[in-house]
């Protein structure tokens, strides 16, 4: 088996990660109670809100708020945030986690404005500044493209937002891991990340790293969902400050105690040695699929500078993508076709009606199991160009 899905979720993690899952599954409930088993879990908790905090470049560990997924923190923002009849600013690269919300917002009056997420650095701030003109309540993109190797100008983004007084969130789920992110540097006011790609944690956890205007305005307006806290019970409502006032039950210990082991490997690995495998990987896979006839690659127009790469690549086999993933699923080869939950993605670089195979990589990917994914792809495609020359006939 080769897996080449990393974009959806990481297969394979440090031996870290497997430790700290078995430790935290002997722990209690962090914040229920004040036995030792409790005071371990609320500790272990507390340390990777304390190591989100540094590595993400937040100023207050009290902004990291954890949830089940990156999509909970997603919606938990733009509909805490946005009031009815307001207005978000979105890109057209956008995936579902961020358009859905945004879309449910227009049944409440809310206008969804999209700006250009697919084209030149100085076209995409075009028409960010021009949307920013609208005045929204809240501009929310991503960093890198789930199905291509896009990636925005987020730094210059953030700008134009503080400049126009807007608070920005950014979807960080195909970069973190990926790349150094610094939520000072890029003067961003939050992001949202998940634990079970890049970060290399598992699955039930995702963590939103909300300051400046952001982490205020959170905790100024009303929840959206309220339940038991561990702190102040005879209240009526939630607590007023972050964490604590989007942290409704049990927190999932083991999941969010696998991302902070994740991310403490990922630090001591090094991003500069990090970006350099993806790069690696990605470089090999684009000129072994660029060499096969009958397929094509897509979304490469605009590619990001090296070492901000999202570490996926898609492409399209003249409308027969569904039957080649399917002679590659059953040679052992774990990739994703169809639409990868990226409507708008897919009808900006014209794969709307047909989708793509989508390529994504993990730092444990080796270079000869790209070299065999390409040889076994390209016998797929030519059995394929056979069996259609036989019907033909």
């Amino acid at each position: 088996m080769i897996y080449l899905d990393s974009g959806a979720t990481s297969l394979y993690r440090p031996r870290e990660v497997y430790r700290v899952l078995e430790e935290t599954l002997h722990l209690g409930n962090p914040g229920r109670g004040g036995h030792r088993l409790a005071l371990e879990a609320s500790k272990s908790l507390f340390a990777v809100r304390e190591k989100l905090c540094t590595h993400f470049g937040l100023d207050d560990a009290a902004g990291v708020c954890f949830f089940y997924n990156a999509t909970t923190a997603l919606n938990v923002v733009l509909k805490t945030l946005v009031p009815p009849g307001g207005r978000v600013l979105i890109s057209n690269m956008e995936h579902n986690a961020v358009r859905r919300p945004a879309l449910a917002l227009q049944k409440k009056g809310v206008t969804v404005d999209y700006f250009e997420g697919y084209g030149k650095k100085e076209e995409i701030c075009a028409s960010f500044q021009k949307k920013l003109g609208k005045h929204p309540d809240l501009a929310v993109f991503l960093i890198s493209s789930n199905i291509c190797p896009v990636t925005l100008p987020v730094k210059e983004l953030c700008a134009l937002c503080r400049k126009a007084r807007v608070p920005s969130l950014l979807d960080a789920a195909q970069a973190a891991g990926h790349q150094p992110l610094s939520l000072r540097e890029l003067q961003a006011d939050g992001m949202v990340v998940p634990s079970h790609k890049g970060l290399l944690g598992i699955a039930g956890a995702g963590a939103l790293l909300a300051g400046g205007p952001l982490r205020k305005a959170l905790e100024d307006r009303e929840t959206l969902l309220e339940g038991g806290s561990g702190i102040r019970s005879f209240d009526s409502g939630m607590p007023e400050e972050l964490p604590e006032r989007l942290e409704w039950g049990t927190p999932a210990l083991p999941a969010i105690a696998s991302l902070g082991a994740g991310v403490e490997y990922l630090e001591k690995t090094g991003y500069e040695e990090i970006s350099s495998r993806i790069s690696a990987l990605n470089a090999r896979c684009r000129e072994g699929i660029g060499n096969i006839k009958g397929l094509q690659l897509r979304g490469m127009e605009y590619n990001p500078p090296k070492g901000q790469e999202s570490g996926c690549l898609l492409f399209t086999c003249g409308g027969r993508e569904q039957p080649l993933a399917q002679r590659l699923y059953d040679r052992g080869i774990c990739l994703r076709e169809g639409f990868h939950c990226a409507p708008l993605a897919h009808d900006r670089i014209g794969t709307g009606k047909t989708g793509g195979l989508r390529v994504s990589f993990s730092l444990f990917n080796r270079p000869e199991q790209i070299d065999r994914f390409l040889e076994i792809l390209n016998q797929c495609v030519r059995e394929m160009d056979a069996d259609s020359s036989r019907r033909e006939d």
